[in-house]
């Protein structure tokens, strides 16, 4: 039989079951007496031999043997053991699955992935960009062509795959492309859709355009650094990162995302920081209010690589 996972939500947290998928209709029937279906569920608590299950059941053991091989037969059932009993070899039987389930034709429910223990509160954050639990809006990248005042070319892009692993196990996927090119939407107009924006105004059209109207931007007047507004705090190291949430300018019932750095390696952090330290990075966010939160990136285990965030403000 086919094999899935059922997660469910419990008091004492998420948890997980194996789950076999009963595929004929014979294996149903064998689940049909009332006395089967409390073998299954006895059996699930721990597993025993037919004797010792009709003593705990107070039937007779042939009762238990004629449903405990139809069981087998249907594949609900299974040999776990053989222990010696009284001159014979007594076998412990265990249900075949933790759960069985009937799944029928049809589409399905897009739902956040409960996998993610931090699933709830980046829903909640990204909630403009759900539609019908499927990602609506789009990830906009720096082009890796040279384009932009600055000449330059994306270098930020390939982070932007580890965000979209991230983004797939929280929503069903649209039926277009969710990745665009910063040239492909100032062609277009940013104003039409939500938008979750990927690195800093060097390498981002969209990011500079957006960057007069964030109370923690980019300045590079004098020297490259992060001003913020609210603080009065100015960052220049090259590992500090910036996520902020806004109302598009352009369209204000629209909400723009900003992941970016100082540099590259600022925009991982804050991808990082959102993607795996969510509950920290995130705490005081309320929803219809602008965000911002400065982090920045750590190496704790000196592998060249950023592990950790802190935050900054």
């Amino acid at each position: 039989m086919v094999q899935r996972w059922l997660v469910e939500e419990t008091p004492q947290g998420t948890i997980g079951r194996e789950v076999q998928i009963i595929d004929r209709p014979d294996r149903i029937g064998a689940l049909s007496s009332p006395l089967a279906w409390k073998i299954l569920h006895e059996l699930a608590k721990a597993p025993d031999y037919p004797n010792a299950l009709a003593s705990r059941l107070k039937v007779h053991e042939q009762k238990v043997y004629y449903h405990a091989r139809r069981l087998q037969a249907a594949g609900l059932l299974e040999v776990v053991r053989e222990e010696p009993k009284r001159g014979a070899a007594a076998r412990f039987l265990a249900p075949t699955a933790e759960a069985f389930a009937i799944v029928l034709k049809g589409r399905g429910t897009p739902m956040t992935s409960p996998m993610l223990p931090h699933a709830g509160i980046v829903t909640q954050f990204l909630e403009e960009f759900s539609h019908d639990g499927r990602f609506a809006g789009s990830i906009v990248v720096g082009s890796p062509y040279t384009h932009g005042p600055f000449n330059t070319t994306s270098r930020d892009s390939p982070y932007a795959v580890e965000l979209g692993f991230f983004l797939g196990r929280l929503f069903g996927l649209p039926k277009g492309l969710v990745v665009r090119l910063d040239t492909e939407v100032k062609a277009q107009g940013p104003e039409k859709e939500d938008l979750i924006l990927v690195g800093g105004p060097v390498a981002n059209i969209i990011t500079m355009d957006l960057n007069p109207h964030l109370a923690v931007n980019f300045d590079w007047k004098q020297v490259w650094r992060m001003e913020s507004s609210r603080t009065r705090k100015p960052y220049s190291d090259e590992q500090v990162g910036l996520i902020a949430k806004v109302r598009s300018p352009w369209n204000a019932a629209k909400t723009i995302v900003l992941l970016s750095g100082l540099h590259a390696v600022g925009t991982m952090a804050a991808i990082l920081g959102l993607t795996r330290f969510a509950e920290d990075v995130l705490d005081g966010y309320t929803p219809g209010e602008d965000f911002y939160r400065v982090v920045a990136g750590q190496d704790r285990d000196g592998d060249g690589r950023l592990d950790a965030v802190s935050i900054l403000e």
